[in-house]
């Protein structure tokens, strides 16, 4: 089987401004499909996105936007029968 979906996880939320908090902390984790994507900006003065726990990561600073889809080669994955 195959999917063009991808999954996310938003590990440490920073919305202490926020006016809808609750709201925002409801969308840690998602999939969304091969047509979405998600645009962030980065709104402190320094910080690191992880990709793929520590295998990648980018350092960000003020203003930085992120823009994540699912457009990346797709990935194999191999299961066993038993």
């Amino acid at each position: 089987p195959s999917s063009r979906s991808l999954q996310y996880l938003i590990r440490e939320h920073m919305i202490e401004n926020s006016p809808n908090k609750e709201e925002m902390k409801n969308l840690n984790n998602d999939v969304f499909s091969h047509d979405e994507k998600l645009h962030l900006r980065w709104n402190s003065q320094k910080g690191r996105i992880f990709i793929d726990g520590s295998h990648l990561m980018h350092n960000l600073e003020l203003g930085d936007e992120i823009l994540i889809n699912s457009h990346a080669p797709p990935l194999a994955l191999f299961t066993r029968d038993d």
